[in-house]
């Protein structure tokens, strides 16, 4: 069969070239960086830039479209290399309704797990979004529910309780209308004028779009996100997992709203993954993670670091491969870090349980107090933060600490109209424990 020069010139450079055979088989396993391929035996009679164009083309026909062009109509895509294949079976194994994480971080005593992972998410959210925020005093204002005092903290805590509003949209399509009632819960009783100009942190995605261009394009990039969101768009291979994580950066790159870009981005990730039966996806400090990476400290489950990431998105116009790796290995991170949470919740409550054995009576929450009391005999507990933390009634958390004091094993003080209760100085001894530094409890 007569062959044309072309196809002939391909065919030898496919399969009897081994050194670009090699290489594509190398870049469909993990994402291969710029300064790694500069490492590798390239083909014979070219260039090192023609075999990395060459090698993009060849994978980008193997990959995954985004339908959301940029604001000059380019087009992006990924290749779904076999890392995050595996690690998106792992994300979703992890993360659905049925798995075993969602059962644990259910049961009454992991409640904390949340309430943590949800107050970490809205100030990380804040501050991606460049909102000047003290973290210690708006750790104070959710914890103990204190009344807000400025427009920045009633805005933190709309997007605390806004989290709690979800629930009743899992039903709606996504549409720019929801995203401005999302936006609009944020904004009840908030004076943005007292806030003042905000400049958002981009992370993973950049941009040289001048404001006005981003505000001109919003309506059709909320469109475009709205339908990708949707599943209206986009190849129906694309993973559930990869959208929901693509959904927050989007919001971040372009800006669809006038404001809180970030914050919003935050609720319809959550709420993607409420409807996507993926709850603990939508519950994990993603934005934690992302802020900690930005700032340079990187997990030993993250690949790229800032530099290695600039540099692969620099040489990968259009290719997404390296944000893909990225975010699927933060989410790894974040699902790292509430598992060894969860791990040294219940081993301190199990270390307690023997501890506190002589007294049955007392329960999980009362034990969590009394291990903090025991590691840090300066500690203070409130009604509010105890009510919060464990999600139980006001009631029940006034009854847990009362009782404690009944037991004298806590002492009452009134701080102006709140009490505010302590650890008794000599707690170690009336609990029998002559050591109360013991390893495990710190």
């Amino acid at each position: 069969m007569d062959t044309s020069a072309t196809y002939a010139e391909i065919k030898q450079l496919i399969e009897t070239e081994d050194r670009f055979r090699l290489l594509l088989r190398r870049a469909t396993r993990t994402y291969l960086t710029w300064d790694e391929f500069l490492t590798q035996r390239l083909p014979s009679g070219l260039s090192p830039l023609e075999t990395w164009n060459l090698l993009g083309t060849v994978t980008r026909c193997m990959g995954i479209e985004f339908p959301v062009p940029d604001l000059a109509g380019n087009d992006y895509w990924y290749l779904r290399t076999h890392e995050i294949a595996d690690t998106v079976s792992r994300i979703q194994c992890l993360c659905r309704a049925d798995s075993d994480l969602y059962a644990t971080l259910t049961t009454s005593q992991n409640r904390r797990v949340l309430v943590r992972s949800r107050i970490d998410e809205t100030l990380a959210a804040a501050m991606l979004d460049g909102l000047e925020i003290d973290e210690a005093e708006a750790q104070v204002l959710l914890e103990l529910e204190r009344s807000p005092r400025t427009s920045v903290e009633r805005l933190v805590v709309n997007t605390l309780a806004a989290f709690d509003h979800l629930d009743d949209l899992v039903n709606e399509p996504f549409s720019l209308e929801l995203f401005m009632h999302l936006r609009a819960l944020l904004l009840d009783g908030v004076d943005m004028a007292d806030i003042g100009h905000a400049t958002p942190r981009l992370g993973l995605m950049t941009s040289e779009y001048t404001d006005a261009e981003v505000a001109h394009s919003a309506a059709r990039q909320a469109e475009y996100i709205s339908m990708y969101a949707n599943h209206m768009s986009g190849d129906p291979h694309d993973h559930p997992v990869i959208r929901a994580l693509l959904l927050p950066d989007m919001f971040r790159f372009y800006r669809p709203l006038p404001d809180l870009n970030s914050q919003v981005g935050r609720l319809v990730f959550r709420l993607y993954a409420m409807k996507s039966g993926l709850p603990v996806l939508g519950v994990l400090p993603l934005s934690r993670v992302k802020l900690r990476w930005e700032d340079g400290h990187v997990s030993p489950l993250i690949s790229l670091d800032r530099h290695a990431y600039t540099e692969a998105r620099r040489h990968s116009a259009g290719d997404l491969t390296p944000w893909a790796t990225l975010v699927v290995q933060m989410t790894l991170a974040a699902l790292d870090d509430t598992l060894g949470f969860i791990d040294r919740i219940n081993r301190r409550d199990e270390e307690l349980r023997q501890l506190l054995q002589l007294d049955p009576e007392l329960n999980h929450r009362q034990r969590s107090i009394l291990g903090r009391a025991l590691r840090n005999p300066g500690a203070e507990f409130r009604i509010a933060y105890h009510k919060t933390n464990h999600r139980v009634a006001y009631a029940t958390a006034r009854a847990d600490l009362l009782e404690l004091v009944d037991k004298q094993l806590l002492e009452m003080h009134q701080q102006g109209r709140a009490f505010v209760f302590t650890p008794v100085p000599d707690l170690a001894a009336r609990l029998g424990i002559e050591n109360s530094n013991q390893p495990g409890l710190a």
